[in-house]
């Protein structure tokens, strides 16, 4: 019993003290707003600023890539060749795809068949059928 007076004493001695720490750990460490849910919490709203500000970047592309397709016929025939592989009839295209340069090394050693002709059709349906590509050249015949 007299230990326990001790520490009251000792309390009501420092009882600004005791009061400041005991409304420090209520509101640093066990309250919902305490300083790390803060601090999550600005980290996740720079994350939303950051993406709001990618989608805005986005949006603005695209909406100037719309205009110039609504009101340049170039912008409509870039697009056609760039994304669509479409051609004029007089027209071949040759289609490069990107390379890894770890892939460099193993075509490298890999052997090559033998070019075989193709029909006409056969090299359209080949074209159509391939994955957008980086680089597209164009030459008329």
């Amino acid at each position: 019993m007299e230990r326990l007076f001790t520490i009251w004493s000792y309390i009501r001695k420092y009882k600004y003290v005791a009061a400041a720490l005991v409304f420090l750990l209520i509101i640093g460490v066990l309250d919902e707003n305490c300083l790390w849910v803060r601090y999550g919490r600005r980290s996740e709203i720079a994350n939303l600023r950051r993406e709001i500000e990618k989608y805005q970047n986005q949006y603005d592309r695209e909406t100037e890539q719309l205009e110039a397709l609504q009101n340049d016929p170039h912008a409509v025939e870039k697009m056609a060749r760039e994304v669509y592989l479409m051609k004029r009839p007089n027209e071949d295209i040759f289609v490069f795809k990107h390379v890894e340069p770890s892939q460099i090394q193993s075509l490298k050693h890999k052997k090559v068949a033998a070019p075989v002709e193709a029909t006409e059709q056969q090299a359209e349906d080949s074209v159509a059928v391939e994955q957008p590509a980086d680089t597209i050249i164009a030459h008329a015949q």
